[in-house]
């Protein structure tokens, strides 16, 4: 489809969107994510490690996903227009290496350049080998909509606290961001997603047009920031998973931590060598060879 100038700025420029997916047992599943979208292609590139495949799982069962665009922290726009994109995604099975998704990291690290003193670590590069292990996901646009932007961000400090009820982290969310992001499908079965105001008894009120039926649903709470070299170096999020009747949201569950959180238990050494595990896991079962990692191809993205 086509993509007009107003349009193809927001998606080339938005830091974090919000992929929304459809789980195995039909709910819709949001996180945010960085996406990269290529206009000489006509796809929307987004990546995820093969330590946490179940967004790439949901897409190979359903290809039919939403990309919301309604951050604009860190992008330079005006912060007036927030973009949601329907269409349909491809997750190939393959396991890609730098070279593979040159479109995808170039367009990454000449964002942060700081990553390049990283590269030029051995201990990096031993330890973080997997994380340049990646599951591509192309998704090709079907349906724009243009939106008014709404209130984002939320409160950072102090984090939210861990392992406690359902219940109390969606009251932490509540109080700590302005707004939600409100997803369920509409007649077309595709994830529709925009940004909501919700209340304690979890009565939802869209800001922006909403097309989603009543039935499957989720709420997702987020806040990214910027660190000095302009990354998006701080982030929290909720995703809690439910339904929605047109008015209030029934809460159900909170699904599995991010990839970048850290968990209950063990500390960072700890995740990266599960996470790392876990990838190598994903191989052995598929036969898949390890993805090669080009260092300096990577540094060399960084370099204005």
């Amino acid at each position: 489809m086509l993509i007009d100038s107003r349009v193809s700025e927001v998606l080339s420029k938005v830091r974090v969107v919000e992929l929304a997916t459809i789980g195995k047992d039909s709910s819709p599943q949001v996180r945010p994510m960085s996406a990269i979208w290529v206009p000489g292609k006509g796809h929307i590139v987004l990546t995820t490690p093969l330590a946490f495949p179940q967004k790439v799982f949901n897409i190979r069962r359903d290809g039919r996903v939403s990309l919301f665009y309604s951050d604009l922290t860190g992008s330079g726009l005006d912060g007036k227009t927030a973009v949601l994109v329907q269409g349909t995604a491809d997750a190939p099975q393959i396991a890609a290496g730098s070279a593979e998704l040159e479109d995808f990291w170039s367009a990454t690290f000449s964002r942060n350049p700081e990553y390049a003193t990283q590269f030029a670590s051995p201990g990096y590069r031993a330890t973080m080998d997997w994380y340049y292990w990646r599951l591509p996901i192309y998704v090709t646009p079907e349906r724009v909509h243009v939106f008014d932007a709404t209130p984002v961000g939320g409160v950072l400090e102090p984090p939210p606290p861990s392992a406690v009820p359902m219940a109390e982290q969606i009251r932490d969310a509540i109080e700590r961001y302005p707004t939600a992001v409100l997803t369920a499908f509409d007649d077309q079965g595709h994830p529709y997603s925009v940004r909501a105001e919700v209340s304690a008894d979890l009565r939802v009120r869209p800001l922006q047009p909403f097309d989603g039926k009543p039935g499957r649903a989720s709420l997702l709470w987020h806040r990214h920031s910027l660190g000095a070299g302009g990354d998006t170096s701080s982030m929290l999020t909720l995703q809690v998973i439910g339904s929605f009747d047109g008015e209030r949201f029934t809460a159900e569950r909170v699904p599995g931590a991010l990839p970048d959180e850290r968990g209950a238990g063990g500390g960072e050494y700890d995740w990266v060598a599960r996470a790392k595990q876990q990838s190598a896991a994903y191989l052995a079962k598929r036969g898949l060879a390890e993805p090669v990692v080009d260092w300096d191809a990577l540094a060399g993205y960084t370099t204005p």
